[in-house]
């Protein structure tokens, strides 16, 4: 027995024993956390070994400390906190996201995996914000198309956060304080009632898919199929205005959702690829 202890502690200082997502979180449901492992999984499969693991359950509603960060080295939450939803994804203001979306002039939250990238300076506030790529494609992957950030409002303190225009917005101190962590190599698994959503992160992680449970008659909510032309391609310059930025401007590819693209880590950038 004492050999084994010792074995499995050499190969973890060695790297090959990986910490996950911890087995009970206070708050958070277990398909949430079963999807925020399988995300966890799926981003080192992408490539990169993330040091921070930030979750938003936006089944839960906006009062609710909905907002985790986990470092998976530890198996320790280092946080929870209120987060907001786009005020699209709440059409009756009732304080809970019910509706999800990638299309650009949403003003919903897009769920599934993300890679926090790169830090910039907010020119109204003086904040550091960080800019998001998704890796989901049809979930999640114009979010440098919407300008979708993470970001402090002064909308969101304890026990209640406002609406954003889509963007996963926390409060200023909770902002100061992941920026101290560090996330230049962190991760955000953002949930949702979203159909395919179960599917789509458990096969990149190479698992079982967890779904859900819910009685017969709950059912997830009809949307009609987003197909994307050229005239969805636009410039969301209220949301620019709005949060005193320009996001980076790419050529705008769309991709078939038969054939699912996910991001590979290159060169500290996320391009989109295959996955096989």
């Amino acid at each position: 027995m004492i050999a084994r202890a010792a074995l499995i502690a050499a190969l973890s200082v060695g790297g090959y024993a990986q910490a996950a997502v911890p087995q009970h979180i206070e708050g958070m449901s277990r398909t949430t956390r079963a999807h925020a492992e399988q995300a966890l999984e799926c981003s080192r499969k992408l490539g990169r070994d993330p040091t921070l693991l930030i979750v938003a359950d936006m089944r839960l509603p906006s009062s609710a400390q909905r907002l985790w960060a986990i470092d998976p080295r530890t198996s320790e939450v280092v946080l929870r906190t209120e987060v907001a939803h786009g005020r699209g994804s709440d059409p009756d203001r009732s304080g809970r996201a019910s509706v999800f979306s990638n299309t650009p002039g949403s003003l919903m939250t897009s769920v599934g995996l993300y890679a926090v990238s790169e830090a910039y300076q907010n020119t109204r506030d003086g904040s550091t914000r960080r800019r998001l790529d998704g890796l989901m494609v049809g979930f999640n992957d114009a979010a440098r198309e919407r300008a979708v950030v993470l970001h402090p409002a002064s909308y969101v303190r304890s026990g209640w956060a406002g609406h954003s225009e889509g963007c996963p917005a926390v409060s200023y101190a909770v902002m100061d304080q992941l920026n101290e962590r560090g996330l230049d190599n962190a991760i955000i698994w953002i949930e949702g009632d979203q159909a395919g959503l179960s599917q789509a992160i458990a096969s990149c992680s190479g698992s079982k898919v967890r779904n859900r449970f819910r009685w017969p008659w709950q059912k997830l909510p009809i949307r009609p199929e987003w197909k994307p032309d050229v005239s969805d391609a636009v410039n969301p310059m209220f949301e620019i205005q709005a949060e005193g930025f320009c996001p980076v401007r790419s050529d705008l590819v769309w991709f078939s959702r038969e054939e699912p693209l996910y991001a590979s880590l290159a060169g500290g950038r996320w391009p989109l690829e295959k996955w096989h």
